[in-house]
């Protein structure tokens, strides 16, 4: 007697298995990735249309994903259920709406309990969904053992290393919403400025930016965070009015080590914003010496006007979100520098939008957009010679236009002017896996990951990268299996995770992973995938190109 699973469910003549992730007909088994069954079951639980921004929000929840994610999603649904587009008979779509099921869906568990008839058994569940199983219990079993050695810790002299710090989100206390970026700003640039101390190990703004707007107490954060030392603030804006409250904190003997409070006009900002900063540091370091004040302290731009742009670009540009975010995070950047022409970071993050354009094919012409965001980021060096962030875009520019030697220099200079440089690590490692330097490119990944514990999916496809460079496979699917947990459109992390499976002698994951790859993308092959990855040596190539091979991508 076939037995079935309690979540099992039917769209048409389909059986929807989602504890599989599978979806059976006659003798036909589909499988698909779980996001894309997760969009299934949802589209399935709401028979009305069904938005993209619902989707993204309710099964993405957040994560920085792709703007086509929702629509590949879509494609490859249709593909397992043999629909169309323009004769749908399972997923139709409302132009410019959203989507809706039009097949009719039927859940015979909800039958079967009402009939008072017992329920049953899940049926056992595949070598994949196994293996992600797996990988998420040893996730959670290390976040469990990181979350609970904060208590029992001793506290660490600091003159065993940096001494760890994390700013938070600064709390908007002006009871606008609309405000949010100017409190989110000052924090960040706290970020800044405490980064390009080589004694002080800074989180990135990426991770202390996920805790916002949490119920999570400050002393469990910094667990989570694994650092010792705490900065968390507010800030209420109003009218001319501008007031400041700073706390820092040991989060293991719970000290708070400073506290201040600053009232001003909102012309007095820059001010107290050099006066914060030199507290914070006396308390750390126990000193500040005049030149890095006199660095610190000069002021980025004197306009109030063009800061407060600046600030709302920042913010919009973080959102990592799609073109549009992008452009308005340009727009600002474009006021800030009219207002201010000699506002050198402004100019250094306008040009991360060009180069952030090419990245995810949103330019009319990748080159011209990267040739852009190369000369604006010059121009803010030339502003401004301790600029990270404009090394790191020239960097960028420089390995997407295929000077890797340059580009690795514009890496270096970055960390140099801010060791704690999340990003510039994660940079200069691509350029060294790539160029046969494997074993360095891995270091400087997990170093980055450290300085941004939550971290944008890329991370852990670099990650993933550079353990199948070195021959580690199971390394290298955990990796790949989180890429594609965030952003299960991401072609790159399908095609390397194939490679993986295939070279791990798991030929029926690898084929099904070029499956997913050839549903959106029928024209790929071997030769195409030759051009496209910038591998110094050839055996680097043919590893990867074995894998992809013994896949079944095509010549």
């Amino acid at each position: 007697m076939e037995t079935h699973s309690q979540d099992e469910f039917l769209v048409g003549d389909w059986r929807i298995q989602p504890s599989d992730d599978q979806i059976t007909r006659d003798n036909d088994t589909v499988r698909l990735e779980p996001k894309t069954m997760d969009v299934l079951v949802y589209l399935a639980k709401h028979p009305h249309m069904v938005s993209r921004g619902d989707l993204e929000r309710e099964i993405w929840r957040g994560a920085l994903v792709g703007n086509d994610a929702v629509t590949n999603t879509i494609a490859k649904l249709r593909k397992a259920f043999g629909d169309t587009v323009k004769n749908p008979s399972y997923i139709a779509t409302i132009p410019k709406r959203g989507y809706r099921l039009v097949a009719p869906v039927v859940f015979p568990q909800v039958a079967r309990e009402h009939r008072g008839l017992p329920t049953t058994t899940l049926p056992p569940i595949g070598r994949r969904s196994v293996l992600v199983i797996v990988f998420l219990l040893l996730v959670a079993a290390s976040v469990y053992v990181v979350q609970n050695s904060g208590s029992s810790t001793p506290d660490i002299p600091d003159h065993k290393g940096p001494k760890t710090v994390a700013v938070l989100p600064f709390h908007n206390l002006s009871g606008d919403p609309a405000q949010d970026y100017f409190a989110e700003g000052l924090s960040d640039d706290l970020i800044s400025s405490l980064s390009r101390f080589s004694d002080l190990k800074v989180i990135a703004r990426d991770s202390t930016i996920h805790y916002k707007g949490t119920e999570v107490k400050p002393i469990e954060l910094a667990d989570k965070l694994k650092v010792k030392y705490l900065i968390q603030g507010s800030v209420r804006r109003d009218d001319e009015r501008l007031r400041i409250n700073v706390q820092l904190i040991n989060s293991r003997t719970r000290e708070i080590l400073c506290s201040e409070s600053f009232d001003d006009q909102v012309a007095g900002l820059f001010a107290l914003q050099d006066e914060i900063m030199h507290r914070i540091v006396v308390a750390l370091t126990g000193q500040m010496n005049i030149q890095d004040r006199q660095e610190l302290s000069s002021p980025r731009t004197r306009n109030l006007q063009a800061y407060d742009h600046f600030l709302y670009g920042r913010q919009q540009f973080f959102l990592y979100a799609n073109a549009e975010k992008n452009l308005k995070a340009r727009e600002s950047f474009r006021q800030a520098v009219a207002l201010d022409p000699e506002f050198a970071i402004a100019y250094a993050m306008l040009a991360w939008t060009h180069a952030f354009d090419a990245m995810n094919g949103w330019s009319e012409s990748r080159r011209k957009s990267l040739e852009r965001a190369k000369a604006l980021a010059h121009r803010a060096i030339e502003l401004d010679v301790a600029i990270p962030v404009a090394y790191f875009v020239r960097g960028i520019a420089y390995r997407e236009l295929g000077n890797r030697g340059r580009a690795l220099v514009e890496a270096k200079k970055a960390i140099a002017f801010d060791p704690n440089y999340a990003g510039a690590y994660v940079l200069q490692a691509t350029l060294l896996y790539f160029d046969g330097q494997h074993q360095e490119g891995l270091q400087l990944i997990k170093r980055a990951i450290t300085l941004n514990p939550h971290h944008p999916y890329n991370y852990s496809f670099h990650l993933g990268q550079a353990y199948y460079l070195l021959h580690r496979y199971d390394d290298a699917i955990g990796a790949f299996n989180q890429v594609l947990m965030s952003n299960p459109a991401m072609e790159r992390a399908h095609l390397w995770l194939a490679a993986t499976y295939a070279q791990g002698g798991m030929q029926d994951d690898a084929e099904w992973e070029v499956e997913q790859v050839l549903t959106t993308n029928p024209e790929l092959s071997i030769q195409r995938i030759r051009s496209s990855y910038p591998f110094t040596h050839s055996s680097d190539l043919q590893h990867f190109i074995a894998g992809l091979t013994k896949a079944g991508i095509q010549q």
